[in-house]
Parts: C-alpha cells; structure tokens; sequence
C-alpha cells in the first residue's frame, strides 16, 4: 500500500468516525474500523519512506493514534464502559502533538 492509499483509507476513516458522531455505528463495524486501523499501521510500517517527510509520517501517526482511541472510547460507550483513562489518553495524545 502507498502513502497515498494509507492517507485516502485514514481521511475515510475520520469521516466514518464524524457520521458516527451523528448516527452512532453498530459495534460491529467499530470493530471493523479497529481491523482498518491496525491493518493500516502495519502498512505504513512496511512502505518506503524515502519519498515522504518527517512532517506527512507523523500526520498520518497521529490521526491513526487519535482514530484508535476514538474507536475505543466509542466501543467502550457502546457497551457502557468507563473511558475515564482513553479520554486522558486520547488528551495526551493531543498535547504532545
């Protein structure tokens, strides 16, 4: 997978999780997007960052960290979980970025 299919698959994925801000998921496909998620991590592990800068890798870094928690905290409120520690995660995510 290219960086380019790793960024077009990322932005889908931000826009899957905003219409779920509207029109909550089933927890199925939030464990789809979880599946997307890891699938996509490794992908860009494995491509050839020579044609791509620091700026653009830690980009794509941190939106799959910030779409990784907002799927955890999502499943966890499907199943009436405490996300009290994601929220901090998902937080200091925000801060170091």
């Amino acid at each position: 997978m290219t960086t380019e299919q790793i960024k077009i698959a990322i932005d889908q994925l931000e826009r899957t999780l905003f219409l779920h801000s509207l029109q909550p998921l089933a927890i199925e496909e939030l464990e789809q997007m979880q599946e997307k998620v890891n699938e996509l991590k490794e992908s860009l592990l494995e491509t050839c960052f020579l044609d791509i800068s620091v700026a653009e890798l830690e980009e794509m870094r941190f939106k799959l960290a910030e779409i990784r928690y907002s799927i955890i905290i999502a499943t966890k409120e499907y199943l009436h979980l405490n996300t009290v520690d994601d929220i901090r995660s998902l937080e200091n995510l925000y801060r170091t970025a």
